[in-house]
């Protein structure tokens, strides 16, 4: 994954009831220096309403996206 890839949320545990299946742009993507592990921010293009708000943006692991491709 790299900035400015379109992504789409694709795990299916806790967070697949809010983001499954949305569409996002990566903002940044950066690895850990203490665990090695990759994550992202992301950009969502429409609102993802969780729990009682809609959020524009969220931070997760990148292995719960599949990348699309350039934007």
């Amino acid at each position: 994954m790299n900035v400015g890839d379109l992504v789409m949320f694709n795990d299916e545990g806790t967070y697949a009831k809010w983001f499954f299946g949305q569409f996002a742009i990566a903002e940044s993507v950066t690895q850990s220096t203490e665990t090695g592990d990759w994550h992202c921010r992301v950009r969502w293009l429409n609102p993802v309403k969780y729990h009682d708000r809609y959020t524009t943006s969220s931070d997760f692991s990148v292995d719960k996206f599949k990348v699309y491709g350039d934007t």
